[in-house]
């Protein structure tokens, strides 16, 4: 790639955007949630035997769903899951995680349509996604 005088300008632009994204208030609480979180041993425990029960379940899983002993493997895993989700920390962090990847794709779909309006974008979770498509769901745009 040759840079020039506008190729260094858009680098420009982009660590002045990235710069102020990490001194945003989002960006601010996504830190010292996953700091608080870091630092609770009460959810670093959580992690750790829920990674366990998942190694174990992935073990498991290798040989098919008729594996004697796969279903309890299965319900053990979902709940080691469901009492990290409900650990406060975690729960906070995830919270945050969420609006700052919000944050994110929409300084990418801004970009996007700051060219076009058919520019798209690939973008968040679509289990959350809250925008309807014109296509009725059959294009897979988002």
């Amino acid at each position: 790639m040759i840079y020039d005088e506008e190729t260094l300008y858009l680098a420009q632009l982009c660590e002045n955007l990235s710069r102020k994204i990490c001194d945003s208030l989002i960006f601010q609480q996504y830190e010292n949630t996953r700091t608080k979180m870091s630092q609770d041993d009460t959810a670093i425990a959580m992690k750790a035997n829920f990674q366990k029960e998942k190694e174990i379940y992935e073990d498991l899983s290798r040989f098919g769903e008729y594996v004697p002993g796969i279903k309890e493997q299965r319900k053990a895993l979902y709940q080691k899951k469901r009492q990290l989700d409900l650990c406060k920390t975690v729960a906070d962090f995830r919270q945050a995680e969420t609006q700052l990847q919000e944050l994110l794709d929409g300084v990418c779909q801004q970009v996007a349509q700051s060219f076009s309006e058919d520019v798209k974008v690939n973008y968040g979770n679509p289990f959350f996604a809250t925008t309807k498509s014109d296509c009725g769901g059959n294009c897979h745009a988002s």
